[in-house]
């Protein structure tokens, strides 16, 4: 793995990438999939760019290799809810998932006035675990029958991280 994993906002230019990421394939066998047209997707992204109470970034490695999606959910003030998704195949289970954790986490502390972050990931889901334990979050419980995917309600485990203060 190289080191330079970026993050940024999305572009333009990136709208292509994250259709064709909106697959299965992509997103992985834990992830909800919905059908979404580009035309849609161009138009909320001319709304606001994903910048708005949920957003949407786009990881970099070196500037050039889109790798993934990362979700961040104001809950209510000061509580934050992340979602991360490597949508790269070859990247997944080789340290992206927990850098790019790691450093949306720690922006989240530093610039906002933040002092919880939560994130849930399929109780089946063992490297999505991982990557959360390694970043520090605790497991916290079980969400009951909480996502529709693979044609089944599912379980699902909370974990979170809180700020030092």
């Amino acid at each position: 793995m190289k080191s330079s994993v970026k993050i940024r906002a999305i572009k333009e230019n990136d709208l292509e990438t994250i259709y064709n990421w909106n697959s299965p394939d992509s997103r992985g066998c834990f992830q909800e999939f919905t059908f979404e047209s580009f035309k849609r997707l161009e138009s909320e992204y001319q709304e606001n760019g994903f910048i708005a109470d949920k957003f949407k970034i786009l990881i970099f490695e070196d500037d050039k290799n889109p790798l993934g999606l990362i979700y961040i959910s104001v809950l209510r003030p000061g509580i934050f809810r992340l979602g991360l998704v490597v949508c790269e195949e070859s990247y997944r289970e080789k340290g992206i998932g927990t850098k790019v954790c790691g450093m949306i986490t720690e922006h989240l502390f530093a610039n906002y006035p933040c002092v919880r972050i939560e994130a849930d990931t399929d109780i089946d889901n063992i490297p999505a675990q991982k990557v959360l334990e390694k970043s520090g979050f605790e497991k916290e419980g079980v969400l009951r029958k909480y996502r529709f995917h693979g044609g089944k309600w599912r379980d699902s485990l909370i974990y979170g991280i809180i700020r030092n203060i």
